[in-house]
């Protein structure tokens, strides 16, 4: 499709996703396992979050994702990276963005404690703190690259602020 093939009154729907980087003291990443793909393969561990609502904000859409898949809550602000992720060959998802956001860091008891939520266990079959070493065996190239990417940009305060109509959209 070339751009004079658009019709400006019928745009392209584009799937927005919120998932969100938040590691615990020694660098681990929180990431969880989802039952619904590859449940097969040592691989497909991501980061925690999904699909942002029709009307909710990028920072909502993460802090309600966060909590459903962890129980943990924290207050969202800025974006790590924006990973656009194309249509799939077979027409089966849509064109879309991943929005990494920056969800900190846990102090050790908070994080120890972490566990799946009873509510996620229909979506996800475990979660685990995964050492930056361990993503390239247990997420795939696309997700270990968008978790490293995020984790520069968080440790080199390269934070983007989420606006809404030019005003923070913070959420928490």
């Amino acid at each position: 499709m070339t751009h004079a093939d658009l019709d400006p009154a019928n745009p392209p729907r584009r799937h927005i996703g919120a998932v969100v980087l938040i590691r615990n003291r020694h660098g681990d990443v929180l990431m969880v396992r989802p039952k619904y793909k590859h449940a097969d393969e040592q691989q497909g561990w991501q980061l925690p979050g999904g699909g942002v609502h029709e009307g909710e904000t990028v920072a909502a859409g993460a802090v309600r994702e966060l909590f459903e898949e962890t129980g943990v809550k924290r207050h969202i602000t800025h974006a790590l990276v924006i990973d656009q992720v194309p249509a799939s060959e077979d027409g089966s998802s849509a064109e879309g963005y991943n929005i990494v956001v920056d969800g900190g860091v846990l102090d050790p008891d908070p994080a120890a404690a972490v566990t799946l939520p009873q509510s996620a266990a229909d979506e996800l079959s475990a979660l685990q703190w995964v050492p930056m070493g361990r993503l390239d065996t247990l997420a795939f190239p696309y997700q270990a690259a968008r978790v490293r990417a995020a984790a520069r940009a968080h440790d080199f305060g390269m934070r983007l602020p989420l606006y809404q109509r030019g005003e923070p959209a913070d959420a928490g």
